[in-house]
């Protein structure tokens, strides 16, 4: 009796393998809940990621795909919840869909960017020497803080002198802020930002700024490290193919922008009324 139970247990248990949902193949590398996550939607996730070892992008790829997977799970959630039916969804969803139709915009106008000549990344370098070499490292005591949307904040910085006049401000004020050593190297700069920051006094604070802070600097000490050789061409190829695509981008979407302006119309309450005008009667 004991032998006929675990048979027939056996014969059940086959009988679930036979209608388990398969493994996906081919193109399909995942699914859930019916939904199939393919093959060119995780190389889509992985845009950017860089693997020395065909190992370390196995792993990359696992990741990306749980990512997907966690993702699609969250989106079935949602669903089920009737948030996709949210007035505010549709909003959203057209805000981000315009948002990525432009940034694939840019993208096409970059690829029609020509790589430079040959010639053109040896001007660069030779026009260039305090990146290359002359290149410098920057020994400097720095202040990180918040970006502010305060322009008087700025203008009370900039005549400060010292780095424990910059402190004893920002405690004034009651802005948190970071104070250590840092190293600035010469060959991320701007071209235009280096010459400006080599030509300042001894000793002179300067400000820069990135999305989301300030770094107040001061020059304690520079070094002299050359940067030459094949990584040097290459940095300089890089460097001067971006420079190029930041400008024709800025030139064709500006030339975009003028074209459409004449068929552009606001309400007047959002409209500048040009000078002299006289205000409507209402």
């Amino acid at each position: 009796m004991l032998f006929a139970l675990a048979c027939s247990s056996l014969l059940a248990l086959s009988a679930c393998d036979r209608d388990a949902p398969k493994a996906p193949t081919g193109q399909v590398v995942a699914s859930v809940g019916g939904r199939e996550i393919t093959r060119r939607e995780l190389q889509t996730e992985m845009t950017g990621l860089t693997a020395a070892t065909p190992a370390i992008q196995k792993e990359q790829q696992k990741a990306a795909l749980q990512r997907l997977v966690q993702r699609a799970i969250l989106v079935n959630a949602a669903k089920e919840q009737r948030i996709d039916k949210d007035p505010a969804f549709a909003l959203l969803a057209q805000r981000a869909t315009d948002a990525v139709i432009v940034q694939m915009l840019e993208r096409k106008v970059v690829a029609s960017v020509p790589a430079p000549s040959n010639e053109e990344v040896a001007q660069f370098i030779q026009t260039n020497p305090d990146m290359f070499a002359q290149r410098r490292l920057f020994d400097v005591e720095q202040i990180r803080m918040p970006l502010t949307s305060d322009p008087k904040i700025i203008k009370q910085l900039e005549p400060l002198k010292t780095m424990d006049e910059v402190a004893a401000f920002l405690a004034k004020q009651n802005i948190s802020f970071q104070r250590g050593a840092n190293v600035m190297d010469a060959r991320g700069q701007d071209p235009k930002l280096l010459k400006a920051i080599i030509a300042l006094p001894p000793g002179e604070v300067f400000i820069l700024s990135s999305r989301s802070e300030i770094f107040l600097n001061q020059i304690r000490n520079t070094r002299l490290l050359p940067f030459e050789g094949k990584e040097a061409t290459q940095f300089a190829l890089n460097s001067l193919k971006s420079q190029r695509s930041r400008e024709v981008v800025a030139r064709q979407l500006r030339g975009y922008l003028t074209k459409a302006q004449p068929g552009v119309r606001m309400s007047a309450e959002f409209t500048t009324p040009p000078p002299g005008a006289k205000p409507k009667p209402r």
